[in-house]
């Protein structure tokens, strides 16, 4: 079954693969009638809600909640396989009214998950409308092997807003003022806090300087972080960030 490829297209974009390998790595998972996964792996536990998405029925709502449903069922096992995950997941699908329609959905899960080599487990619907479900772990998956946290937010996929950066600011220009510094002070920001402060709040260092007694100068910093900010003593260039930018 196996054949040399000697074409000079790299096989990996004859076949779509690299597309396939980016896919993996994405929270949203669209199905073919407008509906949607997202897929959320956490310590615990890997979490898949379906979203009905641009697809709502009107006529039979009922109906179309389980169109989408069993779509999202047979997805669901493909990308357990496609992304090897193991352990605990749990699967939020949409709410339906019938016994009936919730076992269908169930059994269209179990019989796409007995393609699977991995041993599989899916437990009944719960009252709240989740399938709890389990998959052999037989090494990490994709997303732990091929990925790392992001040393910006440091795994959380979220940074504080650049007004949240300027009020965090703020609080530390306070701290030196209430200690009695008159140094000269260099506030250094990731450009686009810089940018908020100049659009938004152009008085700010004017009012920060009236507040604290000393001249405070502003400059935008590509190497910082998006929520990242650096207080300098501009006379000996001595960082006093940790001293004062508490939270």
């Amino acid at each position: 079954r196996v054949k040399l490829y000697e074409d000079t297209v790299p096989l990996f974009d004859k076949e779509g693969i690299e597309t396939e390998i980016r896919d993996l790595f994405k929270r949203r998972c669209d199905l073919p009638s407008g509906g949607y996964l997202i897929i959320e792996p956490t310590e615990a536990l890997v979490s898949i809600d379906v979203n009905s998405g641009r697809y709502t029925g009107k006529r039979d709502p009922e109906k179309t909640i389980l169109k989408t449903n069993t779509e999202a069922a047979r997805e669901i096992a493909r990308q357990l396989r496609l992304r090897d995950v193991g352990g605990i997941i749990v699967c939020d699908f949409i709410d339906m009214e019938t016994q009936s329609n919730r076992d269908k959905v169930l059994h269209e899960l179990r019989t796409h998950l007995g393609r699977d080599r991995a041993r599989t487990k899916a437990f009944a619907v719960s009252d709240l409308g989740l399938i709890e479900m389990t998959r052999q772990r037989v090494r990490q998956s994709h997303y732990q092997s091929m990925t790392e946290a992001c040393p910006t937010c440091s795994g959380t996929g979220r940074v504080f807003t650049p007004e949240t950066i300027v009020r965090r600011t703020e609080r530390a220009v306070r701290r030196m003022a209430a200690e009695g510094r008159r140094e000269p002070m260099t506030l250094r920001l990731h450009p686009e806090v810089a940018l908020h402060v100049l659009e938004q709040e152009h008085d700010f260092v004017k009012r920060l300087e009236k507040l604290a007694g000393f001249p405070l100068e502003l400059r935008d910093d590509p190497l910082l972080k998006p929520d990242e900010i650096k207080l300098v003593v501009r006379g000996a260039q001595r960082d006093v960030t940790q001293q004062y930018a508490l939270a």
